[in-house]
């Protein structure tokens, strides 16, 4: 009688022989389950996942990429295992990338329930990550507002079931969600779930959302609870009241508002919704005088930015030659983004002053010295 052949299990044969994205998973699963030796090397940890998100661009299955996206979500916790801010920014761009790409692939995925299950775990399991918090902003991009509304439903129907230690954390991602695809009365639900008292921040928060969702009623009811607005609650209050009176035609009272808003709270955002409402000769005035008596003795990025969106080009270009040393200093990309911005609009000379001044990294650059 013939013998049988033996055959031997080996366990690293049985791990060669699994494909890519079954290690993959395999590595996520441990990650989340805090059973990973990589948890105890970061600097491997963070190129695994890194390498793993690029493995997961190469897969042509869109159900496999979102289901190994979601898991890469679930890790985002490790950004906070660490107290170093330079290496936090590196885990949050790590996983702002997943959560960017999670979105773009849900986007063309046609089973919507599928990526409403995936986003509804990473809800309940959320624990402030960025990358998720950009996927729920992102809600509205992935699925019909009907089928969000159904899963914001769906998780606020479980609310007795959140864990403690990530309960404020879910109910700030309903509120993403809400936020999201305009739904002022699921935003207004998790809000009163995170704080029952009722502070003036959370009555701010849900009439901005009604006001945002064009149900100006609800907004004023909910403005209207506002108590005593102080320094910290002021700016909001006096921004949504302007807010409804501009969406309610009342001109007069909008202005008055956001006068009063401008002088208490100068900021260049008050300043430009002002200026949206006065006469052109108050306009270059008010202009003139935030330049003069507001912006202090620096660049100020978002005046310029005003500024060329109200096309006052020739005021800008004066207050480019006179802060011309201080862009050396500020963010590259967004003066390019200006000066691409100024070109468009046929300004030319004026963009290429201020690319003449941008420096890619300007903590590394040196003091102008003009002295010789």
């Amino acid at each position: 009688m013939a013998k049988k052949k033996k055959f031997f299990k080996s366990p690293a044969l049985a791990q060669a022989n699994r494909s890519k994205e079954d290690r993959l998973r395999e590595t996520l699963t441990q990650v989340v389950n805090g059973t990973s030796r990589l948890l105890n090397r970061p600097d491997d940890l963070y190129e695994a996942i890194a390498n793993g998100i690029d493995d997961i661009e190469k897969l042509t299955d869109p159900k496999l990429q979102l289901e190994l996206l979601a898991w890469t979500l679930r890790t985002d916790f490790l950004t906070f295992k660490t107290d170093d801010e330079e290496e936090q920014s590196y885990w949050e761009g790590l996983y702002y990338d997943a959560g960017t790409f999670f979105v773009e692939i849900a986007k063309q995925f046609e089973d919507k329930d599928y990526v409403a299950d995936l986003i509804h775990d990473l809800a309940v399991r959320h624990v402030g990550g960025e990358g998720r918090s950009v996927l729920f902003l992102s809600v509205e991009e992935v699925m019909p507002v009907e089928r969000a509304s159904k899963l914001l439903n769906e998780l606020l129907e479980e609310e007795d079931q959140f864990a403690d230690e990530n309960r404020e954390d879910v109910l700030d991602a309903i509120c993403d969600m809400a936020d999201a695809i305009n739904d002022g009365t699921n935003y207004a639900k998790a809000s009163l779930l995170k704080d029952p008292d009722k502070s003036n921040t959370t009555l701010l928060d849900i009439a901005n959302a009604y006001l945002t969702s064009g149900n100006l009623a609800m907004a004023k009811q909910w403005l209207n609870d506002v108590k005593n607005p102080g320094n910290e609650d002021e700016e909001a209050y006096l921004d949504i009241q302007a807010a409804i009176a501009d969406r309610e035609g009342r001109q007069m009272d909008c202005m008055k508002i956001a006068r009063e808003l401008y002088e208490k709270f100068p900021k260049v955002m008050n300043l430009g919704r002002l200026c949206s409402l006065l006469p052109e000769y108050d306009v270059k005035l008010l202009l003139e005088e935030h330049e003069k008596f507001r912006c202090g003795d620096t660049a100020d990025i978002e005046f310029m930015q005003l500024l060329a969106a109200m096309k006052r080009y020739e005021q800008l270009s004066s207050y480019v030659t006179r802060f011309e040393q201080d862009l050396a200093g500020m963010d590259a990309d967004e003066l390019k983004e200006l000066a691409d911005a100024v070109e468009k609009d046929g300004q030319k000379d004026l963009a290429n002053h201020i690319r003449d001044w941008i420096v890619e990294e300007p903590e590394e650059a040196e003091a102008f010295d003009d002295k010789d």
